[in-house]
């Protein structure tokens, strides 16, 4: 690759022309490289999430993972559920698993303190349970109109 890359004495091909193409090939590689930035981000994200490097993610995985079962046994599939945790992060956790097991999230599962959809059918949180596997437990409950 060098070899093309470099010109032939016999060519007559001038400096400024071989700058120019030097730079083109610099550009092309700079943008490549940008370009998998966040690709190789999210491999690295995804193999960290799944690689059980510490107890506390692999733990936390297994609450994540119980709470969904206990959602797709607890909840038909299309019901409409607010997620009213008090943790932002547990709010975001739970609608996802949520939505995994087919269950319809309405309402804002991101702002604290937000109303309940009027829309929902059931509210669901989770409570630190150490009877409970995984020491988590998933709570239902009818939404609360005042």
């Amino acid at each position: 690759m060098l070899r093309r890359l470099l010109p032939r004495p016999d060519s007559g091909e001038g400096l400024a022309r071989f700058g120019l193409r030097l730079l083109v090939v610099a550009l092309c590689a700079v943008t490549l490289l940008q370009a998998m930035r966040p690709a190789v981000y999210s491999t690295r994200k995804g193999v960290e999430s799944i690689s059980p490097h510490s107890e506390q993610q692999a733990s936390m995985r297994h609450m994540v993972e119980q709470l969904g079962r206990d959602i797709h046994e607890q909840i038909p599939a299309g019901t409409r559920v607010a997620v009213v945790d008090e943790d932002p992060n547990w709010r975001l956790r739970l609608a996802a698993a949520a939505t995994d097991q087919g269950v319809v999230v309405v309402g804002d599962t991101i702002a604290p303190g937000a109303m309940t959809d009027p829309s929902a059918q059931l509210e669901i949180w989770r409570e630190s349970d150490p009877a409970a596997p995984n020491g988590v437990r998933l709570m239902t409950r009818k939404p609360v109109t005042s």
